[in-house]
């Protein structure tokens, strides 16, 4: 992000500026490479790609924060292929991820996995080394990877037993699964430790993590929130963004996460902003909430800004409100309808439509 850009980000996760409302994105390689056109594995292997496709998305899209911002990622498989998971490459979709096992009844096979070592295992050597190598193209454009992300605990542990084997084992085998979450946390300290080193100057972490959208409000409270916290607690960053975009279990988690010290909540467009705000309290700020796919990309540009007003109609005083998507950029989503998006923000915030009772 350029300075100015990080300014907004703080501006709102302080609540500097509730009133006003950006526009922000979570995007990475399930929508840039098909939005630019290019193949998805040189997307990922060709840092000229890369920077070419970032700058083109920030062209067309003047205005709109994207999260974390110049995002190194191979899909989700960086941390699954550091404990050994297979990976499948394609061109026109992202990494599929192969299970190192696939029932709960194999769980014993997982006991022996050590934490990986960011800087030898997997992808995620060649992401760091990406990552050096492009800052100083960013400085020249001024930006800098401001945050660092990973995929959660429970997120990475569902990867290595797929995820409906990972529920029954919470209930089956609960202490192996304790033990599991404990190397998946330690691997996602780890990985946002030396993302930092190779960034320099990072000042926000995110965590994406849709599995605690499964678990019940005490499964959550003994196996993702421990571990959740460990991760928060460990950075001193001003910004700390989570995305659970999962609303399985409703709002189970929202009432907790001031408590891991988030200050940037990315959730489901299902839940109803208002409610949100009043279960997350004024410390969080939201990055939402229109739907990603039956709006944002199968909608048209008309839709798109009726829903976008009605959304910004609904934002409860007090809130810092980043206009998103619940959930990040689905593959295919048109340009145009994210561009209708943003126009529609911009006639709110220009006052030619102002929130409901405000007397404008």
């Amino acid at each position: 992000m350029t300075d100015r850009e990080w300014a907004r980000v703080l501006d709102c996760v302080s609540g500097r500026a509730p009133e006003r409302v950006g526009a922000g994105l979570i995007v990475d390689s399930p929508w840039i490479p098909g939005y630019c056109g290019v193949d998805t594995v040189d997307y990922y292997s060709d840092a000229g790609v890369w920077l070419a496709c970032q700058d083109k998305v920030r062209s067309d899209f003047p205005g709109l924060l994207l999260f974390p911002g110049d995002w190194v990622e191979f899909g989700m498989a960086a941390e699954p292929s550091s404990f050994g998971c297979s990976l499948h490459f394609y061109p026109d979709q992202t990494v599929a991820i192969g299970h190192l096992i696939t029932s709960a009844e194999e769980m014993e096979q997982l006991d022996g996995l050590a934490v990986p070592d960011p800087r030898r295992d997997g992808l995620m050597p060649l992401a760091l080394s990406k990552i050096r190598l492009l800052r100083g193209p960013l400085e020249e454009r001024g930006r800098k990877m401001r945050m660092v992300a990973s995929r959660g605990p429970l997120n990475v542990a569902g990867f290595l037993m797929t995820i409906p084997e990972l529920c029954v084992a919470v209930k089956t085998e609960p202490e192996r699964v304790h033990k599991l979450l404990d190397k998946t946390t330690e691997l996602v300290i780890r990985w946002l430790e030396a993302q930092a080193e190779a960034a320099g100057d990072v000042e926000g972490i995110l965590v994406l993590d849709d599995l605690c959208g499964f678990f019940s409000r005490e499964e959550y409270l003994e196996f993702a929130q421990p571990r959740l916290k460990r991760i928060f607690d460990h950075f001193r960053v001003p910004v700390k963004m989570f995305h659970n975009d999962n609303f399985g279990n409703r709002y189970t988690t929202f009432p907790y996460l001031a408590e891991l010290g988030v200050n940037l909540f990315n959730f489901s467009f299902q839940a109803d902003l208002r409610e949100s705000f009043r279960q997350l309290g004024p410390s969080v700020a939201i990055l939402g909430s229109l739907p990603p796919l039956d709006l944002l990309t199968r909608g048209t540009p008309e839709e798109i800004r009726a829903a976008t007003l009605a959304l910004l109609r609904e934002k409860p005083e007090g809130c810092s409100l980043i206009l998103s998507a619940g959930g990040g950029a689905s593959p295919g989503m048109p340009g145009e309808n994210l561009a209708a998006m943003m126009d529609a923000l911009r006639e709110y915030n220009a006052g030619f439509t102002a929130p409901a009772g405000s007397g404008k």
